[in-house]
């Protein structure tokens, strides 16, 4: 049965708030900024030294963003997100026409990398389409969902980046998982997918005993597995990590395995206590390149000045965070409140789990940011308009209408 909508009123915003997730935030975002300011007080760059305010400045628009976001009801923003969806995806078409050239990518266009707002527009899209409680739930709808996910995913694996076009597919999938749209569809597919990754691990580590020149053997493993030159090192280098100090090896200090080593040692080296805030030799010597240090390394950072115990309790606070976001999510009888929730958290999940395994060794390396954290403005405001989105369920979805 539909409940009857009452007016919003800010007393009643503040009563149905989650406080656990706003104040989860704010730590993240505070501890991010002095790490980014440890990471770069080494670097000679004014630009680069002033990244620890430019990362607050964005926190701060971001709280705005948030709070506008969280008094707003989800449903009425959701109702265009098509508008913003197709807005997106030509965002990631201007990339490719005049993006800006870093390291062999292509990845930001007008200062904004539009990969990192291209989840949110996904997941918005897909919490609208299949949340409504007339939705279609057979295989026409479940193929449709791996449109939505196809278009974007091909547009960022053009750029290329690997690591972040690989977030939207367990996204997607945890939604139609809850959804439960098409089961057999579903698990067919899933069952596909672990296929095609053990074909690639398999492919790759075979590749290793083939006897041939370099520009051969990466040619007939791209055919093989679709990977580019970089992406089979990376790969390459993940599972056989003592091939780095084999005497011949490709490049020791390329394809992310020189940044992956130091970064292990920084970990590892930062004991119980850490060794004191500004004090990390790894960072402070050069060890871990500055160029990635305030960004997709940041955890090493941390790691090293503030040892396991701030490590757990970085991970404590994720843990919170993303607990508060699924308790949003099944207190919500509203089935786009609850879809919009578990694609969120799931996003926040994929960053952290990819970013923080490798950083210590566990996955190859990748350019996937840690959240609230690493320095990255586009994936920050990203995310704090999500966290929005997630807070305006928390407040408005005991007012919506139908049941999931």
């Amino acid at each position: 049965m539909n409940t009857v909508a009452r007016p919003w009123s800010p007393l009643g915003a503040l009563r149905h708030l989650n406080w656990v997730l706003l104040v989860g935030l704010c730590l993240l975002v505070a501890i991010g900024t002095a790490f980014i300011y440890s990471a770069c007080s080494i670097r000679d760059e004014k630009a680069v030294q002033g990244l620890y305010l430019r990362h607050a400045q964005v926190a701060a628009v971001g709280l705005a963003v948030y709070l506008t976001l969280a008094c707003v009801n989800y449903r009425t923003l959701l109702r265009g997100t098509w508008v913003f969806y197709l807005g997106t995806l030509s965002l990631l078409v201007a990339v490719l026409v005049f993006g800006d050239v870093n390291m062999g990518a292509q990845r930001r266009v007008f200062h904004v990398q539009p990969s990192e707002i291209a989840k949110l527009a996904v997941i918005l899209f897909l919490a609208w389409f299949l949340g409504r409680r007339d939705a279609p739930r057979g295989t026409a709808a479940f193929l449709a969902a791996l449109g939505v996910l196809a278009v974007p995913v091909a547009l960022v694996l053009q750029q290329p980046d690997l690591g972040t076009a690989l977030v939207f597919v367990p996204t997607v999938f945890a939604m139609l998982f809850v959804a439960n749209v098409s089961p057999r569809a579903f698990w067919t597919t899933v069952a596909i997918g672990v296929a095609a990754v053990v074909w690639v691990l398999s492919a790759v580590a075979i590749a290793e005993s083939w006897e041939v020149d370099k520009k051969t053997h990466d040619s007939r493993l791209q055919v093989m597995t679709g990977l580019q030159g970089f992406q089979q090192e990376r790969v390459a280098h993940f599972l056989f990590p003592e091939r780095e100090f084999e005497k011949g090896a490709k490049n020791n200090r390329g394809y992310g395995s020189w940044n992956k080593r130091q970064s292990e040692i920084a970990v590892g080296s930062g004991g119980v206590w850490g060794k004191g805030f500004c004090k990390g030799d790894q960072n402070l010597l050069g060890y871990l390149p500055p160029r990635v240090s305030f960004n997709d390394f940041i955890f090493s950072v941390l790691s090293e000045e503030a040892g396991f115990a701030g490590s757990m309790t970085i991970l404590a606070l994720y843990a919170l965070v993303i607990g508060a976001v699924l308790t949003v999510a099944f207190g919500c009888p509203d089935g786009v409140g609850k879809l919009l929730c578990v694609g969120v958290a799931v996003m926040m999940f994929c960053h952290v789990f990819v970013n923080i395994a490798m950083t210590v060794g566990l996955l190859p390396v990748t350019g996937l940011p840690l959240p609230f954290i690493s320095s990255g403005g586009t994936c920050l405001l990203t995310m704090m308009a999500a966290m929005g989105f997630v807070q305006s369920v928390a407040i408005h979805g005991r007012q919506s209408a139908p049941r999931f």
